[in-house]
């Protein structure tokens, strides 16, 4: 990781907003290490608060606001811009972003896993996807940042097996870097769509499929579900749908994230 300046600058901290949309870095947090840094440089782990969006000028002391909501990074890069939370291509690589590194978030909090990961945890990866057929989402040559859920299964001389939700087939996946999944991600989803990413939901005839990805509608906003689902015991074939998302209800409780 390499600082957009050396220069320390100092930090007065005036207001935090209580909207839960501007979420805080974890308690115990110290501020005074918060760092500005290319896009680029941001790592998986390093917590995201906003952009700094001003030239660096030790000189002037400048009011900085977060613009977006705090979140542990899980980078991918796609045809020049960076996805900092796994799945929106929003950000340049050279925009300088403030962050907190990841090794001076406090042990304990959410999103620490500097001990390891543990059987049980539900986790998210950021994947670029690369489909080989047009479809209601996709056009072949265009690649996109995606977030896959799934569950830790076990872990041993610390490297994880995880056992991840439904399977995407249309295409050629890269993964780029993994986290815990955010419980707070997985109730605003439910808010917005009444689903979230890895949730089973049930179809025609009892068969079980599951939700890989959520959006509204660009015509009308409607909130859509993309559903995989799985290839019968004696086949191999698998299929998926996309559809509003209402169609769809949860088969069984989902995994505790």
């Amino acid at each position: 990781m390499s600082p957009a300046d050396a220069t320390f600058y100092p930090l007065i901290v005036t207001d935090r907003p209580d909207d839960p949309l501007y979420r805080h870095p974890p308690k115990g947090t110290d501020m005074g290490t918060l760092r500005i840094l290319p896009a680029s440089d941001v790592r998986a782990g390093d917590w995201v608060l906003g952009e700094w969006e001003g030239a660096l000028d030790p000189s002037r002391l400048r009011t900085v606001m977060q613009s977006v909501a705090c979140f542990p990074a899980l980078p991918a890069a796609v045809c020049g811009l960076i996805a900092l939370d796994g799945e929106s291509l929003v950000w340049e690589a050279t925009e300088l972003v403030l962050i907190i590194p990841r090794e001076h978030i406090p042990a304990g909090a959410y999103g620490d896993r500097s001990a390891g990961y543990r059987p049980g945890d539900r986790v998210e990866r950021s994947m670029i996807y690369t489909p080989i057929h047009d479809d209601h989402r996709d056009k072949v040559g265009v690649s996109r940042a995606l977030i896959q859920r799934g569950t830790v299964k076990s872990v041993e001389n610390g490297v994880p097996t995880v056992e991840w939700d439904g399977r995407w087939v249309n295409g050629r996946t890269t993964q780029t870097a993994m986290r815990l999944v955010d419980p707070a991600c997985i109730e605003r989803e439910r808010t917005a769509y009444g689903l979230a990413v890895g949730d089973t939901v049930e179809g025609d005839y009892g068969t079980k499929g599951v939700v890989l990805e959520l959006w509204f509608h660009w015509y009308d906003g409607t909130p859509m579900a993309r559903v995989y689902w799985p290839g019968s015991p004696w086949s191999n074939y698998c299929r998926y749908d996309f559809a509003e998302a209402r169609r769809f209800s949860r088969a069984m409780p989902a995994h505790a994230a």
